[in-house]
C-alpha cells in the first residue's frame, strides 16, 4: 500500500471504473483505515464496495465493451464512484491505494 493525495486517487479510481481498465482491483483507505472503496471488476460487471458511513456494494453490469448498455453503466458506475468518494473522504488529503493488474 502506499500513500497518494486525493486528487490522483480519484482520477485512478473513475478511470479504474471504465471496462478497459488496467486495473482488477482497487482498493482506497483512509489514514486510520476505518472507511474503505473498493472498485474491482467481476464476472458480472464493476462491483464498488464501501465500507465506513455506508456498509453496502452496488454492481453495474455490462460485459460487453461496445455496446450501448455497456457505456451507460460505465457512466452510471463513475458517477457513484465520484460520490461514494466524496462521502467516504470528506476531509482527507491523503489515501492509501491498493491495486491488484
Amino acid at each position: 500500500m502506499r500513500l497518494i493525495p486525493v486528487k490522483q486517487a480519484l482520477s485512478m479510481i473513475e478511470n479504474a471504473a471504465t471496462t478497459k481498465s488496467e486495473y482488477r482491483k482497487i482498493t482506497l483507505l483512509t489514514a486510520k483505515k476505518d472507511r474503505s472503496l473498493c472498485l474491482e471488476h467481476g464476472e458480472n460487471g464493476v462491483i464498488l464496495h464501501e465500507q465506513g458511513y455506508r456498509d453496502e456494494s452496488t454492481t453495474f453490469a455490462g460485459n460487453a465493451p461496445d455496446s450501448e448498455s455497456a457505456f451507460e453503466a460505465t457512466r452510471q458506475c463513475k458517477h457513484a464512484v465520484k460520490q461514494a468518494f466524496k462521502r467516504e473522504f470528506p476531509r482527507s488529503h491523503k489515501v492509501y491505494v491498493s491495486a491488484v493488474k
